[in-house]
């Protein structure tokens, strides 16, 4: 028996002595708090409130309770009021979540009703389209019919779909006799303007059988816009028949452009055009005669862009006379450039390479020793042609414990996300905290940042804040260990890799572009594995592509092929990483080796592949500075190539 008791106080002083080791007043360690953190999640998944309040107790101190609290207090949230929405919110205000915590209150009370409510917590109309059908529906239910009529016709008058969530406010709206002839033709203009037939067929219905002559003319022109001089020419001139007009010869331009360059001089003599739209249908109607090889209608085209002062069209014609090996036209064009547009870094580089051709040796150096200096493609390229070294400013930052100690408890967080793997939670928070900073702070966050080894958070923070010269914290030395090992492996530059890593992703290795790239190196899964076919390595799948050593393994191995592929060309092996090798072969047969380097990237036709190889050039150009390898803008195969 004495026994029997000594054992019972035994095992209850055990248990007391864990709770009391795992209470919330003793500190737990942080990989205790990771365990009941998930826990806490788990209960939250299964509603288990019992087991998340007791989990909920033990994380007072832990960075990433506020996610717990919104979990819970948002499961729960068509049953809060206001007041109750309103102060969680302003409790978590420095989180991402306090704004979809009101967006997703808002729709609970819109789909509820209750409408006052809805105005209380939203008294501005939201950015939300389908918040906003709800915002002016509110507002019609409470009697405010003007500011409501006015909404449900802002929302009416679009090209697109209306939505769903509007359709009890344009009913109404409509009811009100708002919903007139004038009104339905505006939005088909609209539709016009988007290309959808069926859209203003339907929108035709709607028409009274006054207004349906003018509805189904507009279908006739859609259909037919050869017509288009013949109704500029017998219409009343109206802002409605000079924009349909408009609209109509645009049509006509992408259907039959011989026939539109045939109809211009009446269709805008028909309706009274102004100078200025005059010269931009004329411009609309050049844009898409650039390349054309049709001797009459480069005629056409240029007379109408010696008028011009549309900057990017004269550009393309410029790089058009360029591809052609045309220098005297490249002239004429850079001269009828606006003032403005001369004085960039760009066209003053291009006017000293045409007065070096021209023999004027005395204007071409002074006009390439204008722009020495500066942190941009055509300053380095300048420096080049002079034998000069690149120079450009840079920046240095340094700590400031001040401003961390500000953002302590976002900082936290974002550390903790990153510990768990979180990297998407951990970037909307960072994006979140930068919202609004001046750049002082922001200039301190980024070197927070760098010192923490938070390579893409601390260039997203030079992005936010425009810190371009801030070369350190916008090119960081990350994932060396395996640009080093690769660089070893492929025979490639470590910096030539970490260059084009950083135009692609920002080194943010868990980046996914809008078509569906991964990674560091940005790599689509199907270039992904056939690369990895190529190189004799298995394909894991999709995902495998958001870790670093997988994604520089492939990455650089297609790299290498693109190199193989162009003579060890970068410019060419840039440009077909990014556009793909068949269009830089294209591009190549079009110049036919009639171009040197600097032309040929100049006359890229895709201004995002024309970026992308300058950048990648000029990123280079820091990453060897920065890690000690100089490296030449363009190298002496790369200057000695015929393009």
């Amino acid at each position: 028996m004495h026994c029997k008791l000594n054992n019972k106080f035994w095992s209850g002083w055990v248990a007391g002595l864990g709770l009391m080791l795992l209470s919330p007043v003793q500190a737990a360690t942080l990989e205790q708090q990771r365990e009941w953190y998930e826990q806490a999640q788990v209960a939250l998944d299964e509603k288990d409130q019992a087991a998340y309040q007791a989990l909920r107790k033990k994380l007072d101190d832990y960075p990433l309770t506020p996610y717990l609290e919104y979990r819970d207090f948002t499961q729960s949230l068509a049953g809060k009021s206001p007041a109750d929405v309103d102060a969680f919110i302003q409790k978590y205000k420095s989180l991402p979540f306090s704004d979809t915590v009101q967006v997703r209150y808002l729709g609970h009370l819109a789909d509820a009703e209750r409408w006052q409510e809805f105005l209380s917590v939203q008294p501005l109309p939201p950015r939300s389209l389908s918040l906003r059908c709800h915002y002016y529906y509110a507002q019609s239910q409470k009697g405010n019919k003007k500011e409501a009529w006015q909404g449900a016709e802002s929302l009416w008058l679009t090209g697109s779909s209306t939505h769903k969530a509007c359709d009890s406010l344009l009913d109404n709206w409509q009811q009100a006799g708002l919903r007139t002839d004038e009104k339905v033709l505006e939005r088909m203009l609209l539709v016009y303007a988007e290309g959808s037939r069926s859209r203003l067929k339907y929108l035709n219905k709607l028409l009274s059988k006054n207004g349906q002559a003018q509805g189904q003319q507009m279908l006739d022109l859609y259909d037919k816009p050869q017509g288009v001089a013949d109704f500029a020419k017998r219409s009343k001139v109206t802002p409605f028949n000079q924009t349909l007009t408009e609209l109509t010869y645009k049509k006509l331009v992408r259907d039959d452009i011989r026939e539109a360059i045939k109809q211009y001089p009446r269709t805008v003599e028909g309706q009274h055009f102004k100078a200025e739209t005059k010269q931009a249908l004329a411009d609309y109607t050049a844009s898409r005669l650039i390349g054309t090889e049709d001797a009459e209608l480069q005629v056409w085209r240029d007379q109408m862009l010696a008028k011009s002062t549309n900057i990017p069209l004269l550009e393309r014609r410029i790089r058009q006379a360029m591809r052609e090996n045309r220098w005297q036209e490249v002239s004429v064009w850079v001269k009828r450039l606006p003032e403005d547009a001369k004085k960039t870094t760009r066209w003053t580089f291009w006017q000293a390479r045409l007065a070096e051709q021209a023999g004027n040796r005395k204007l071409a150096q002074e006009k390439y020793t204008e722009i020495l200096g500066q942190r941009d493609f055509y300053s380095a390229a300048a420096a080049t042609v002079l034998g000069k070294p690149i120079e450009y400013p840079v920046k240095s930052a340094s700590s400031n414990p001040a401003v961390t100690k500000k953002y302590a408890e976002t900082l936290t967080r974002i550390r903790e996300l990153i510990a768990l793997d979180k990297l998407l939670a951990a970037n909307r928070e960072w994006y979140y905290l930068l919202q609004g900073l001046n750049n002082d702070d922001i200039v301190a966050l980024a070197q927070y940042a760098a010192v923490n080894k938070w390579h893409h958070l601390a260039v997203q923070a030079t992005i936010s804040g425009q810190l371009w010269e801030y070369i350190e914290l916008r090119f960081p030395v990350a994932h060396k260990w395996w640009f080093d090992f690769f660089s070893k492996k492929r025979e490639l530059s470590t910096t030539t890799m970490m260059a084009l890593a950083r135009q692609e992703s920002a080194l943010n290795s868990e980046a996914v572009s809008p078509v569906g790239a991964r990674g560091l190196m940005q790599l689509m899964p199907a270039t992904a594995r056939e690369t990895a076919k190529k190189l004799g390595r298995n394909y894991e799948g999709q995902n495998s592509l958001f870790d670093p050593g997988v994604n520089i393994r492939l990455g650089s191995g297609y790299l290498k092929m693109m190199l193989e592929r162009f003579d060890n060309n970068r410019i060419f092996a840039f440009a077909g990483y990014n556009a793909g090798p068949g269009r830089v072969d294209r591009w190549r047969a079009g110049t036919n080796g009639q171009l040197d380097a600097y032309a040929f990237i100049e006359a890229i036709p895709f201004n995002e592949t024309r970026t992308y190889v300058q950048n990648i050039l000029m990123f280079e150009i820091y990453y060897g500075n920065l890690t000690g390898v100089k490296t030449p803008l363009l190298t002496k195969n790369e200057l000695a190539a015929k393009y």
